[in-house]
Parts: C-alpha cells; sequence; structure tokens
C-alpha cells in the first residue's frame, strides 16, 4: 500500500522544472497562474507542448491527455486542418473592425444542428455566453431571479458564482438549499436573486420552483452537471424543467459548454428537450478563446441593433476570425459518425473503470455521457452535487497524483474527455495504469 506521501514524493521527483518555473511565476501570477481551476496541489505541472492525445511537461515527461483542456480539444491537440487554416487566417489578419465571413459560417452550422438556436451572437468564453443569456432572459420577462442546481458551474460572473463547489454541512437540507456565495466579494443582494435547485430530484425541485415562479426570469441548467463530476441529468428532471418553464413564461437556459460533446445537436438533441435558450463554448471554437449564446429568435432579437437593441452586447473578440475559422473547420470535422465513435469509446473506458474496481473491491461511481467520464469513489448512487461532495476524496487525490506519475493527465477530480485522438489502445493504457494505481493506494 502506498501513501500519499509515497505519491507526492514521486510527483517531486518527476516535475523538479515545473516546481521552479511556478515557484517563479508566483512571484507574478496569483498562485502561479490566471485559472484557479487547473491548481493542485502541491503545484501544477506546466505544458510546454501538446500533440494529438500527448501533453509533454517542461521536465519532459509524456502523458496521455483524459482531460483535453477542461474537455475543449475533442480533435485533440494541434489537430492539423485547424492549424493549417488559422495559419492562413493569421497571414489575413487576426481581428478587424468589422464583420468577418467565419462568424456567419459558425453560426449557420451551430443554428442548423441545435434545436434551440435560432439566431446566435458569439463571446470569448462560456462566461460571457450565460451572462448574455441570463441578461436577456431578464429583459424579455421582466423579471430579475433565476434558478440554478446546487453544484452547477456556469462560468465566474457575479449572478452564476452562487451554490457551486459548496460546503454541504453549510447548505442547509437537501430538500431547501441554500444559497451560498462561491466567492468572497459578491454583493449580498446577489444572493437574493438565485434560488437554489437540487439536481436530480424532481419533485423537490418542482416544489421549490412553485414557490418562486412568479419571481423568475429563468431556470438554467448543464444538461452535464460538468466540472463537479460529470453527472448526467436524468430525462424526467429536464422534462419537469421544461415543463414548468413553458406554463410559467420562464426561459430555460441549457448550458451546453460542456455538454455539446454529447452529440452533433447537443444534450438537447440527445435528450429529445428543446430550451429556449442555450450557452455554448470549449469545443466550438476549435481550441481558440470562444463562447456563444442563442435561442428563440423573440429573445435574440433583443440584441438586434435595427430594432433597439433593448440589450446591449459588444466586445472587441466577438467573433474574430481565428476562433470562427478554427470552429468552423472543427465542426466540420464533427460528423455524427464521429460522435458515434466518440461515445462507443466513452462507453469502454466507463466499462472498464468499473470493472477493474468491481474486481478490486473497491467501491466506485463512474458517472458520464458520449466522451465525458467522471470517477468517485463511494459505495452510493451519484445523482448530483451532494453526493459527490461525500465521496472517499483521500483516495481520489492519491489515484490521481498516481495517474499522473504514470503518464495519464485527468482532472484533480478524477474527471475527463476523450478526443478523437483517444483511441482503445490509450483506453487499454489508462484502464491497465488505474488498475496499478488503484492497487498501491488501497
Amino acid at each position: 500500500m502506498n501513501s500519499t506521501h509515497d505519491e507526492l514524493s514521486r510527483y517531486l521527483e518527476l516535475t523538479l522544472k515545473s516546481k521552479a518555473f511556478w515557484e517563479n511565476a508566483c512571484e507574478y501570477l496569483p498562485g502561479g497562474d490566471s485559472r484557479n481551476s487547473i491548481y493542485w496541489r502541491p503545484y501544477p505541472i506546466f505544458i510546454e507542448s501538446a500533440k494529438g492525445a500527448v501533453v509533454t511537461d517542461l521536465d519532459g515527461y509524456e502523458r496521455l491527455d483524459f482531460i483535453n483542456t477542461m474537455t475543449t480539444m475533442i480533435l485533440g491537440h494541434g489537430f492539423q486542418p485547424v492549424i493549417d487554416g488559422v495559419t492562413r487566417q493569421l497571414d489575413a489578419g487576426v481581428g478587424y473592425n468589422a464583420p468577418n465571413i467565419y462568424q456567419v459560417e459558425l453560426a449557420r452550422r451551430l443554428c442548423e444542428r441545435i434545436p434551440s438556436c435560432e439566431l446566435l451572437r458569439f463571446t470569448n468564453s462560456g462566461t460571457e455566453a450565460t451572462l448574455n443569456a441570463i441578461r436577456a432572459a431578464r429583459a424579455f420577462t421582466g423579471r430579475t431571479a433565476f434558478a440554478k442546481v446546487e453544484g452547477g458551474y456556469h462560468g465566474t460572473h457575479d449572478s452564476v458564482s452562487v451554490s457551486v463547489r459548496v460546503d454541504v454541512s453549510k447548505a442547509g437540507s437537501a430538500n431547501a438549499p441554500h444559497a451560498l456565495a462561491a466567492s468572497e466579494g459578491l454583493p449580498s443582494e446577489i444572493l437574493d436573486q438565485v434560488v437554489v435547485l437540487p439536481f436530480n430530484d424532481t419533485e423537490v425541485a418542482l416544489a421549490i420552483l412553485e414557490e418562486h415562479h412568479s419571481d423568475l426570469a429563468a431556470v438554467i441548467v448543464e444538461p452535464v452537471m460538468g466540472s463537479v463530476g460529470m453527472v448526467p441529468a436524468s430525462h424526467e428532471f429536464l422534462s419537469m424543467l421544461r415543463g414548468f418553464t413553458q406554463e410559467h413564461d420562464i426561459v430555460l437556459i441549457f448550458d451546453e459548454v460542456i455538454s455539446y460533446r454529447v452529440s452533433i445537436g447537443g444534450c438537447q438533441s440527445y435528450y429529445g428537450i428543446t430550451p429556449d435558450m442555450t450557452a455554448l463554448g470549449k469545443i466550438i471554437g476549435g481550441g481558440f478563446p470562444v463562447g456563444a449564446f442563442g435561442g428563440r429568435r423573440d429573445i435574440m432579437e433583443l440584441y438586434d441593433p435595427r430594432i433597439g437593441p433593448r440589450v446591449a452586447h459588444a466586445g472587441t473578440f466577438n467573433g474574430n476570425p481565428v476562433s470562427m475559422l478554427a470552429g468552423v473547420i472543427t465542426l466540420d470535422n464533427l460528423t455524427p459518425k464521429v460522435y458515434q465513435e466518440l461515445e462507443i469509446l466513452g462507453h469502454e473506458l466507463r466499462s472498464q473503470i468499473q470493472n477493474i474496481c468491481i474486481d478490486m473491491e473497491v467501491p466506485v461511481q463512474v458517472t458520464g455521457i458520449g466522451s465525458l467520464f467522471g470517477i468517485h469513489f463511494a459505495d452510493h448512487g451519484i445523482h448530483n452535487y451532494r453526493d459527490i461532495a461525500n465521496c472517499n476524496n483521500e483516495l481520489r487525490d492519491r489515484v490521481f497524483l498516481g495517474l499522473m506519475n504514470e503518464g495519464i493527465l485527468v482532472a484533480p477530480n478524477l474527471v475527463g474527455a476523450l478526443s478523437t485522438e483517444t483511441k482503445l489502445e490509450e483506453i487499454r493504457v489508462f484502464s491497465e495504469t488505474f488498475r496499478k494505481v488503484l492497487s498501491r493506494n488501497i
């Protein structure tokens, strides 16, 4: 049996250059980086290069990438058609003070694929996408409050920085979750505008929604609760949200920044449930900064400068030609067949992880859908954030460092996402490595 100390000692041996660079980075960047979401203890590695399914750190150590830039790189790193297209575009300019043709092409592809998107606009991140979707819902309904699920992550703007990774002991009853600030620096009145729902508890969530229905402009939900665990919503839960919002003229927003990986039309096509608005990001930019929000024509026309606009929307880099062209090329290569192959491989990986843990008598729940997966060391079902919070996190942390030491990169909470560069061979390597790491840490 290896202890956390043993995995840590090996990690320190393998990452000497990353450690030195990280210590220097902390002189200029809080925590040594610009993203809290990719910090882990004792320090993160620094990536020097990436190609296909492999990332290489400053120490020259190669790892198979099973998180793919927090689910972004669905075609793998350095997908050549994207590289070639962007290289040509750089010679033509990186940005203009006027529209470019590629944002029209990308918008057309997304509107043709995603059932809810009649009109669409681009941003530079998923955070901006959800911000604008919620703003549009407020303008459209004339109300200000909205509902979100406990554990749901929708970016870092003030409105949604509520009840994300919560301390369950302070979050009230599961039947009546408290709205808790996810960050210091939020105005206290923010919490008064957010109604918090338990994920996948249809009856309780509906009762809470009915209590607040006259105040709600929107309900926003991830069809797959992503960063905290890759937990799919039940069809019953999403169907309830659709019926409730239609009954009360409330805007239903699907945050598909991560779940657009599930099918060519997103989770809304997979489940057969069409929201009023959709927020997008990550894979639609082919690896470049991007976000998008779209929805019903009558809502999106709030942004049309020819008839108002009633809602302001600007951004120097919105719809920039580099991200837009990279997105067009990426979507053209994300065919229904590719999505199907990713789903098959995702199912195979999830099954192998489950079977290894059964064989080794380690309680585990493996979540995910399509090319997404999450590993939770627990003997109870995983349906919502509170189920995730009640897992064996000590074993999780040891396994994470162990996988890093053995050449596998996932997120620190053991969630991941495949790319088209992840084949059966890479899944075999992951499974053998997972078994090896687990055997020395239980």
